[in-house]
């Protein structure tokens, strides 16, 4: 396994940021750290690369113990959300900066530096600065920077995270590519669940300090632990004592099912070739339903519409989470 982490345990004064973290993250694999703001992911991720220190527990990296070792010795390569390049070298010099400073002959830099900038299509641009740089053009350099010193692990907090959503979409895809070509053990770190059902072979779903869930993308979102993961990873609705998603609900205009559950369309939208409705049941409940366009004309549904849900055959379903007092 690339990365082993054991019992980790870290706090900033009386907040807890970590809590009995166990975690393995395998070779050559690209792990998505997903999580809400203030979950943890961020810390667990800088404690791997060395640049916070927890307070117990411990990091093996390739198989050496990397819990006492600085951040220059674990052969980490890390890309920040704000890129932190340095703005007055050009953009070869920012990408064979690591190289220098390991004192690697001129030649090697050079060729180095070359097949980097070819890797993340920014050859034309070698010698321009930071600021001429789009801000998708300065992350692909700083993740180029990250690569050059073929580090075993690459570490990336929020990539993307400073752009906009056209340009992360894009982004995002490149660095798929991009890992399968380098191969190299990556994690990234993202609030973004759509970003990291897209891109990761597996997310670690973290949650208050602790790991709710570690699993493939279609593991999580068909099988989720619990009602936090379910809700995080895609729209949730509720329907009597489970949590289960809008589109895995039938509804029907007549009580064809054992257990359907009786209430009114309270109101109706229609997004493309989607009918987005909410029900309101006779149990109290506010259900969130959709529906194919053709299926709402062919039940003939209006606000007002008398209907009965049943959760889909199927379905995934968990139960519902006791409301918090």
């Amino acid at each position: 396994m690339s990365i082993e982490v054991s019992g980790l345990n870290k706090k900033f004064g009386d907040f807890v940021a970590l809590d009995d973290v166990n975690v393995t993250i395998p070779t050559g694999q690209l792990t998505a750290l997903l999580g809400p703001s203030g979950g943890g992911k961020s810390t667990l991720l800088r404690i791997i690369a060395g640049l916070e220190k927890a307070d117990t527990g411990t990091v093996d990296i390739e198989g050496v113990d990397a819990t006492n070792l600085p951040a220059q010795k674990r052969n980490v390569g890390f890309v920040f959300q704000h890129y932190a390049v340095f703005k007055h070298m050009t953009v070869a010099k920012n990408v064979a900066f690591g190289l220098e400073i390991r004192k690697r002959p001129k030649d090697e830099i050079a060729h180095r530096v070359d097949e980097l900038l070819k890797l993340v299509h920014l050859s034309q641009f070698a010698h321009r600065l930071p600021s001429q740089l789009s801000g998708g053009q300065r992350q692909r350099m700083a993740l180029a920077r990250a690569l050059a010193v073929e580090p075993s692990v690459l570490l990336l907090d929020e990539p993307f995270g400073a752009l906009d959503a056209k340009v992360r979409k894009e982004l995002r895809d490149w660095l798929r590519r991009l890992h399968d070509d380098v191969h190299v053990t990556t994690v990234f770190v993202t609030h973004d669940q759509e970003e990291a059902l897209e891109v990761a072979d597996e997310i670690v779903v973290i949650n208050e300090g602790r790991v709710e869930q570690v699993g493939t993308p279609d593991q999580l979102y068909d099988e989720p632990a619990n009602d936090f993961v379910m809700s995080f990873l895609g729209e949730v609705t509720h329907l009597g004592g489970v949590s289960l998603r809008p589109h895995d609900i039938e509804l029907e205009v007549a009580p064809s099912l054992a257990g359907s559950v009786e209430g009114t369309v309270s109101r109706l939208v229609r997004i493309g070739v989607e009918v987005r409705l909410t029900v309101l049941t006779v149990d109290g409940d506010a259900v969130s339903v959709v529906v194919t366009r053709a299926h709402a004309r062919a039940q003939r549904l209006e606000e007002g519409s008398t209907v009965w849900l049943t959760p889909a055959t199927g379905a995934t379903v968990v139960p519902r989470m006791a409301a918090v007092v």
